[in-house]
């Protein structure tokens, strides 16, 4: 295949994230590279911002702020900004080297609130930070960026006040592609071109020129707020005699049953669900080899022949994509959400699908849910070894559906085993399966933080939506996490079918009380979205959902209208969630009840007080198997010492006991066979006295039972 293959330019549209590449161009380039076809990778989004806070393009967008003031007038921060114009220009390129982290020197001035032109966003965020209680005395570089952050949001906004309504930082025309949406508008709007428009059809005839050997673009669209970019980028790459084809995770969920002659104008092929095998089989039918496209839409209609399933891929490659362009943002103080936008992650995955694959808000329907496939561990710490050879970093996200206890365990292992050191973080359901001493040796391996699913946090409608998991169990597992040192985020959902206003204040409390104990460091609500792919529209009856009709004309149908008729006013509940877990991410107001945050005709809630208090009263459960964390163990006359993280213990022991300590904690390295608890026990030389008194220092300091 190799031979005849064309050259595939791998092309994710803009925007998404400013600082790090989604991950499915450079998944497909592992596929790629694995079959012999050579492939080039292109972010359009990030050309397209440092396109934007260049300074010739600050000049040419305020040279159309002016234009737009003639013609139609502007708001006041408009006005502002334009009468900064000259500073705006000026501080551009030393922002971007900031934020790039390619020249520090001028944090000392960004962080002191001197050099930023003024701005709403600029404004705000100075003000939040001059007590000095976020970054502290020596945070000078976080507080620029942090600062430098905001004047890029303060330019962001002035787009979409201006010259193109769709801008956003992280998403472009997203309003077009969300919900039952009609192509019209979408049509509309490719016909047009604003400022933004003219900067991306120039990037992509200057991408497209200077690749003249690739033949096939393929899109990656995995939000809404990339498919008008995808759109744009596939017309003029067609218009230039490429082949254009099109996935990712909205042509997933969102295009299945799309049924639109105009789109075909755009781009000329769409593939569904992972894409290696799609993208392989349309490769060969394209040099002229066999017609085995499945997963695929064309003009033609569906494509859907056997082709045997690719094994999937458990890691990124990033090739020839310029990494160092990517911008090192600090766009709030929510923990969860640094490690988001600050750095670059190498991406992996642990399994593909979901091994739960049960919550009926969920897309469980669709194969990157459905199908499980577990990684091979070895081979996945090969691909860490060589990305952070490749990149230079040491960041890793596992982006998993739900990563799978039983394997996030044996990764720890063949890391802690191979010595590779690395930092890496991922999402989990919170269950009984991480205890404490599973998470003390994820955290030795280099996890810092968890992000999961706690929902709606009740019981009731946790059994509802099937999610499997307990507010007591997630407490635990939060604890857990917690005392190991890693951070633990948990995603929040509010308007679930059936909730009841008296829900949504129990609710409130549990976070409220979760929060209080120390066990979140951060959290998001969000608002229940129906899915045509979910549980609840496979069966609305059970969930009692009312389903309108959809309008005729709809081009996107997966995020869909629905009735909650026995649930109760969850819009009352939009701005007091929002305002109250703001305050507790801070610390704040833990004490006040939540009714404080609420209307006053709502009901106070009924959770006991001390429910989460209770729930972390159970006895930690552990495992059998031993294995040992800390350092060197060295027998000494008087007994044996045990070197940790914070330093040596000694521990007094006659010699037989000192000799079996030893034995057992070299037995139990990350890397040896594995040893059991029973087995360990039943070889000591002595008392249950002693035993426990020696084991109990071995806990302390790095042995666990997993």
């Amino acid at each position: 295949m190799a031979a005849a293959s064309p050259r595939v330019g791998l092309v994710l549209p803009p925007l998404t994230q400013l600082n790090t590449p989604m991950p499915g161009p450079a998944y497909l380039a592992r596929r790629l590279r694995a079959l012999g076809v050579e492939s080039t990778q292109w972010d359009a989004g990030i050309a397209l911002a440092l396109r934007l806070y260049g300074r010739t393009g600050l000049r040419e967008l305020f040279d159309a702020v002016e234009a737009h003031g003639d013609a139609h007038g502007l708001p006041e921060p408009a006005w502002q900004a334009l009468a900064q114009r000259a500073r705006h220009e000026a501080v551009a390129d030393g922002a971007v080297a900031l934020l790039q982290g390619r020249d520090t020197g001028l944090a000392p001035r960004v962080a002191a609130g001197r050099f930023l032109p003024p701005g709403p966003r600029v404004d705000a965020a100075q003000t939040s930070t001059d007590d000095g209680a976020l970054f502290g005395r020596q945070g000078i570089v976080d507080r620029a960026r942090f600062l430098a952050t905001a004047w890029l949001a303060d330019i962001a906004d002035l787009v979409a006040a201006t010259v193109d309504p769709g801008f956003a930082l992280s998403s472009y025309q997203h309003h077009l592609a969300v919900g039952p949406v009609s192509y019209d508008a979408i049509a509309a709007r490719l016909d047009a071109c604003t400022l933004v428009d003219g900067w991306l059809d120039q990037l992509v005839d200057d991408w497209l020129a200077s690749h003249d050997d690739v033949d096939v673009v393929c899109l990656s669209v995995p939000f809404p707020g990339t498919l008008y970019g995808a759109l744009r980028i596939g017309r003029r790459a067609r218009a230039a005699g490429r082949a254009v084809w099109m996935g990712g995770g909205y042509v997933t969920t969102e295009l299945r049953e799309v049924d639109e002659p105009r789109l075909w104008d755009n781009i000329d092929a769409l593939c569904w669900d992972d894409g290696e095998g799609p993208l392989q089989a349309l490769l060969e039918h394209h040099r002229g080899g066999p017609d085995r496209r499945h997963r695929t839409r064309t003009r033609d209609g569906l494509h859907d022949a056997p082709f045997p399933r690719p094994a999937f891929v458990p890691a990124a490659w990033y090739g020839d994509l310029d990494l160092s362009a990517y911008l090192q943002v600090v766009d709030g103080h929510n923990p969860a959400q640094r490690l988001w936008g600050d750095g670059r992650w190498n991406k992996l995955t642990l399994a593909h699908g979901c091994y739960w694959k049960r919550c009926a808000f969920c897309d469980i329907e669709l194969d990157y849910i459905a199908r499980y496939e577990a990684a091979g561990i070895p081979a996945l710490v090969d691909a860490i070894e060589e990305l952070v050879a490749a990149t230079g970093q040491r960041g890793f996200h596992l982006v998993d559906e739900a990563a799978p206890p039983r394997l996030m365990k044996a990764l720890a292992l063949e890391l802690l085993a191979r010595g590779v050191d690395i930092a890496w973080w991922g999402n989990i359901r919170f269950e009984t399966s991480f205890t404490p001493d599973l998470c003390r040796l994820l955290a030795a391996s280099g996890l810092v933080m968890v992000t999961g699913g706690l929902e709606v946090a009740s019981d009731r409608l946790l059994a509802a939506m099937d999610k499997g998991i307990t507010v007591e169990q997630a407490a635990r597992a939060a604890a857990a996490f917690q005392q190991a040192g890693v951070r633990v985020h948990a995603y929040l959902m509010y308007g679930f079918p059936t909730q009841t206003d008296q829900e949504s204040v129990d609710s409130m409390d549990v976070v409220r009380q979760l929060f209080a104990h120390g066990l979140l460091d951060s959290a998001f609500w969000h608002r229940f979205v129906l899915t045509r792919h979910s549980g609840v529209f496979a069966d609305p009856a059970r969930h009692r959902v009312q389903l309108p009709p959809l309008p005729t004309g709809v081009f996107a149908t997966n995020d869909l209208p629905h009735g909650d008729p026995t649930g109760g006013d969850h819009d009352r509940f939009d701005a007091p969630l929002v305002a109250a877990l703001h305050a507790w991410m801070r610390g704040a107001d833990l004490d006040l009840p939540v009714s404080a945050w609420l209307p006053d005709d709502l009901p106070a809630p009924t959770e006991a007080e001390d429910r989460i208090a209770r729930a972390l009263r159970a006895e930690p459960v552990r495992g059998d198997r031993l294995v040992w964390l800390g350092g060197e163990v060295l027998q000494t006359e008087a007994g044996a010492v045990l070197f940790g993280p914070g330093g040596a213990e000694e521990l007094t022991a006659d010699e037989d006991a000192a000799t079996w300590l030893v034995e057992v904690l070299d037995a139990a390295r990350p890397g040896q066979p594995p040893l059991s608890w029973e087995d360990a026990r039943a070889a000591f030389p002595g008392g249950k006295k002693t035993l426990r008194r020696l084991l109990r220092a071995a806990d302390a300091i790095g042995l666990v039972r997993i």
